[in-house]
């Protein structure tokens, strides 16, 4: 239920951040994709790594569209929604008990690959100038957050059982099983 809720703040929220909020902000190089950080600190909460990643890509589908969809939206729709699909699924594919160094240079290295990826897909979709669609100061900002974000949510406690099915050895004994003696 958490990861659901989790999922949706991501889909619905951060792209409005991304447009009320960071657009907004004069940061020096360009501002960092709130979108991205978001499905690249949450995937890997998302579902265990034999699942195959569907939870994690089906987040970054959903959050990319809302974001392509998103006022305003002057760009060639499903460019967000391919990046982020595809981050997502490399997410999901390392394991929530990885260590938080291990999962924040993870998360910094997909946050870079899909800027990278969004920056030539609109390069030759869109027609967007070189120079601008590859900004180094969002690069820096957005692998920096998605870095940070990923880290601190590697460190905070949570149960072992977040948006994963329960399998058999989590589940509790019953002690009234047959064959179990009660005294």
């Amino acid at each position: 239920m958490k990861a659901v809720v989790l999922s949706l703040l991501v889909v619905l929220v951060a792209p409005v951040l991304q447009v009320a909020v960071v657009n907004g902000l004069a940061l020096p190089g360009g501002g960092p994709d709130v979108v991205l950080v978001g499905v690249v600190a949450l995937a890997p909460l998302l579902r265990p790594r034999a699942a195959g990643g569907g939870a994690g890509a089906f987040l970054g589908f959903a959050a990319g569209l809302a974001a392509d969809i998103a006022p305003p939206a002057d760009h060639t729709i499903g460019r967000l929604a391919l990046v982020l699909c595809l981050a997502g699924w490399v997410c999901t594919r390392l394991t929530a008990d990885a260590t938080a160094g291990r999962r924040a240079a993870v998360a910094a290295a997909v946050a870079l690959g899909a800027t990278l990826a969004g920056g030539v897909l609109a390069a030759l979709l869109d027609g967007t100038p070189w120079g601008t669609a590859l900004a180094p100061g969002a690069l820096a900002w957005t692998a920096g957050l998605a870095a940070l974000v990923t880290g601190a949510l590697a460190l905070l406690p949570r149960r072992r059982s977040f948006g994963r099915v329960r399998g058999p050895r989590d589940r509790p004994r019953d002690p009234y099983a047959p064959g179990r003696r009660l005294a």
